[in-house]
């Protein structure tokens, strides 16, 4: 499966992280076995959440598409992913 990255959009100096990734058009892309993506995406601390809502400063990216995820089995290990249908309910624990 391929996966599309991104400077996290709460960050106020995005061109950093793109030279620090070698980001050609603002993104950066991989190909990752879908068996591997949500042990991925945890160890790199992306941000999967559909609506970029995890602030802490680890995350540096931000996965452009969560829907990408849709069907992996261990997707519910990246951070802040929800499968598609699920809403967050502010003031209640994941």
């Amino acid at each position: 499966m391929e996966l599309d990255f991104v400077p996290h959009p709460r960050l106020s100096h995005p061109a950093i992280i793109k030279m620090d990734y070698g980001m050609k058009d603002g993104s950066i892309r991989m190909r990752v076995r879908a068996a591997v993506a949500g042990y991925m995406l945890l160890r790199w601390s992306v941000d999967a959440s559909p609506d970029h809502s995890l602030t802490e400063e680890q995350y540096r990216l931000w996965l452009r598409d969560p829907l990408a995820l849709y069907g992996v089995e261990n997707a519910k290990l990246a951070p802040g992913y929800r499968s598609p249908g699920t809403q967050k309910v502010l003031g209640k624990a994941d």
